[in-house]
C-alpha cells in the first residue's frame, strides 16, 4: 500500500460526503494552496514559510485521497466523494445496524416471500421440469424455539425458466393443494441450527464464521437467513457483516431494486457454482433480501431464486395454531 492509499485508510470521515458549505471551504483553501503567485516572504518570515509550507503536500493528497476536484477553469470546481466499494458499504450498513434501537417482545417475528424453483419430473417420467412459485411465509418463534409457522404457497402465479418448462409444467397433472393454515412447531432452526444456539453465536467475526462454515449449506446462503431472522441477536448480525468483508470477489450493486419494488443496497459474491447478492435497506441496513443463481442445479439453464424479507422484528402474540408439526423447521 503507498502511502497516498494509507492515508486514505487511516482518514476516519474517507466515506462521509461534505456539505454545500464545507465543500465550499475546502474549494477556497485548496484555492489558496496552490496559488500560483504567493507575496515574497520577508528574511523574517522565510523560515515560518517553509516550515508551513513542508506540510502543504501532505494537507493536499490527503484531500485529494479523500475528494476528486472537477469542473473546468472557466467554471467552479465541485467536490466529488471517491467512488463506493462493497467493503465500505456494508461497514456502513454494520454501523447502521449497531445504532438501531432495541425490539422486545416474546415471539421473534418474520415475514417473507420466496421464489423458490421447484424440480419436478416431466410427463412421461424422462428427465425433470422446473417451476418457479411464490411462497409466502410467516413465523412467531420464542426463544426456545417453540411457535408459531404459516406457509403459503401461491401455485396460481406460475413462472418458468424457458418456455419447455412452461409446456411441461401445463402438460403435468396438478400436485396436491398446499395447507396454509397455522400450525405449531417444537424446535425451529435458522440455517439448520436451533433457536437457542443462534442465540449463542459468538460476536467475534473470525470464530463465528468457523462456527457457521463447512456445513451443507453455503456460507452465504448462512449469512443471508441468520441476517434476516429476528432471532438473530444484533452484535451477531454485525459480526456477520464483518465475515462478508472478509469474502473475495465481492461486487457493489448500489440502487438495485427488487420483485416487490423496494430499492436497496447490493452487494453480489460470485463464484463458479452460485452467485449470490445481498440487498440491505440504505436507511437501517435492514436485509431486504437475497438472490440465489445456481448455474449447476439443472443441467441446460440458471436456477434463479429470490428470497424476500418482507418484515422481520419482535411481536408478543402469535396465532392460534390449527395442528402441531413435530419436526424441525428451518
Amino acid at each position: 500500500m503507498n502511502p497516498l492509499e494509507q492515508l486514505t485508510a487511516a482518514d476516519p470521515l474517507r466515506d462521509r460526503t461534505p456539505t454545500v458549505e464545507e465543500a465550499e471551504r475546502m474549494d477556497a483553501q485548496m484555492a489558496r494552496l496552490l496559488a500560483d503567485e504567493a507575496p515574497a516572504p520577508s528574511r523574517s518570515q522565510k523560515r515560518g514559510v517553509r516550515r508551513r509550507w513542508a506540510l502543504v503536500p501532505v494537507a493536499a493528497a490527503a484531500l485529494y485521497a479523500a475528494f476528486a476536484l472537477g469542473g473546468s477553469d472557466d467554471g467552479p470546481r465541485q467536490v466529488v466523494p471517491a467512488p463506493a466499494t462493497a467493503a465500505a458499504a456494508l461497514t456502513d450498513l454494520s454501523l447502521k445496524v449497531a445504532s438501531a434501537p432495541a425490539q422486545t417482545g416474546r415471539f421473534a417475528y418474520q415475514k417473507t416471500l420466496s421464489y423458490v424453483s421447484h424440480m419436478r419430473p416431466k410427463p412421461g417420467g424422462k428427465g425433470t421440469f422446473v417451476v418457479v412459485l411464490p411462497h409466502e411465509g410467516e413465523q412467531w418463534i420464542a426463544d426456545d424455539g417453540s411457535g408459531v409457522m404459516r406457509d403459503v404457497v401461491h401455485d396460481d402465479q406460475p413462472t418458468f425458466p424457458t418456455p419447455e418448462d412452461k409446456a411441461d409444467y401445463e402438460a403435468a397433472p396438478a400436485g396436491p393443494p398446499f395447507r396454509d393454515e397455522p400450525f405449531a412447531i417444537e424446535d425451529a432452526t435458522v440455517a439448520g441450527m436451533p433457536a437457542t444456539e443462534v442465540r449463542e453465536l459468538p460476536t467475534d467475526p473470525a470464530k463465528l464464521r468457523a462456527r457457521i462454515e463447512g456445513g451443507d449449506v453455503t456460507l452465504t446462503a448462512m449469512v443471508g437467513q441468520l441476517l434476516g431472522s429476528a432471532l438473530t441477536p444484533p452484535d451477531v448480525k454485525v459480526a456477520l457483516f464483518a465475515v462478508l468483508k472478509q469474502l473475495p470477489g465481492a461486487t457493489l450493486r448500489p440502487d438495485l431494486t427488487d420483485p416487490q419494488g423496494r430499492t436497496g443496497v447490493g452487494v453480489e459474491f460470485d463464484t463458479p457454482a452460485w452467485k449470490t447478492l445481498f440487498l440491505f435497506d440504505k436507511d437501517t441496513g435492514a436485509l431486504l433480501g437475497t438472490r440465489s443463481i445456481g448455474r449447476k442445479e439443472v443441467p441446460g439453464r440458471n436456477i434463479d431464486d429470490w428470497s424476500l424479507v418482507i418484515e422481520s422484528g419482535r411481536r408478543d402474540t402469535a396465532p392460534v395454531a390449527a395442528r402441531t408439526l413435530t419436526q424441525k423447521v428451518a
